[in-house]
Order: C-alpha cells, then structure tokens, then sequence
C-alpha cells in the first residue's frame, strides 16, 4: 500500500510540474497583440481592437484576436505555448456612400436627419467612442420606414443600432 501512494504521489508531481512547465511557456496578451500587429504589417495605434479571448481549440489554448484598422477586419487565432500563427484573415468591409455630397446625405424630400447626424446619435450613447469607432453604416427601408443602420465598436464591445432616418428616433440598440 506504501509503494502505491508512493507511486501516485510520483504521478502527481511529474504531472504537476510538465503543467507548470506548459503554462510558463505561454506567451501573454500583450505578445500575442504584437504578433499579430507585426504579421498583419499594422502599427498598434491604428488598430482598435474588437476580440481578445484565450480558448482552447483542437486540445491547444490559444489567443483568439479580432481588430480593425479602418474598415479593414483583422481575425488571428495564435498559440498560447509557442506563438505561431494557427490561422488568420484579412476582410474589407466597404461601405457604399449614401450620396456624394460629402458624407451628409440628405434624406428625400429635404426632410429627416444627415447621415453625419445619425452618427452622431448613436456615438451619443458610447461615451468615449468616436467616427473612427463606426464600421458598418447605411440606410436602408424597413416596412416602409427609412432607418440608419449601423455598428460601433469600442472598448472589446459591439453596438448595433438603427435610427429612424425622418425623426432621429433611436428605433433599436443592442450591445454584445
């Protein structure tokens, strides 16, 4: 009985210390940020980042990153033990102009709210957030109503909204 407590205390200690071990090899964060930054050939103030989680895929922790520099979408998937790269994407996101008259188009008829006015309507409701925070922005008609549809990212969260492009009225917001 001596020699198999003896046996599983030696178990547990081998196994404690390749676990210690595993997780000192770890890179951090910060390092994880730098990899994909220096990958995607992108300086780390113009990038906003949008995800930063550590999962376990397929067995192997890894840094799961989401960033934007303009409305270009940054997606990396690194290793936490050794850094490598396991995946990554590049997606341009662009968003058609509603008029060309500079970014504040009109509603029909002379009437309603500008686009720039509807952004500035929802950045409102994020407080720190700002133009360069807006990915995803247009107009478009739901059951005959005309709403500005759009996303804000800031600070690792996602704003969705829709605002009635006549009254200004913010018809919709969620927050993921």
């Amino acid at each position: 009985m001596k020699k198999f407590v003896g046996l599983v205390a030696a178990i547990a200690v081998v196994f404690g210390i390749t676990a210690m071990s595993a997780y000192a090899a770890q890179i951090t964060e910060a390092q994880a940020k730098d990899i994909a930054l220096k990958h995607a050939g992108v300086a780390a103030d113009q990038a906003q980042f949008t995800k930063m989680k550590i999962d376990r895929d397929f067995g192997r922790v890894e840094y799961e990153l989401e960033f934007y520099v303009g409305s270009t979408e940054y997606d990396y998937d690194i290793d936490a033990a050794t850094g490598q790269i396991r995946q990554f994407s590049r997606e341009e996101h662009m968003v058609a102009p509603l008029q060309n008259n500079g970014g504040a188009a009109a509603p029909q008829g002379g009437q309603g709210i500008s686009e720039q006015k509807a952004k500035e309507i929802a950045l409102a409701r994020v407080p720190g957030a700002t133009m360069n925070h807006i990915r995803k922005f247009k107009i478009d008609y739901d059951d005959g109503m005309r709403l500005y549809e759009g996303e804000i990212f800031y600070n690792f969260r996602e704003y969705e909204f829709e605002i009635n492009a006549d009254t200004g009225e913010i018809v919709s917001w969620e927050i993921d």
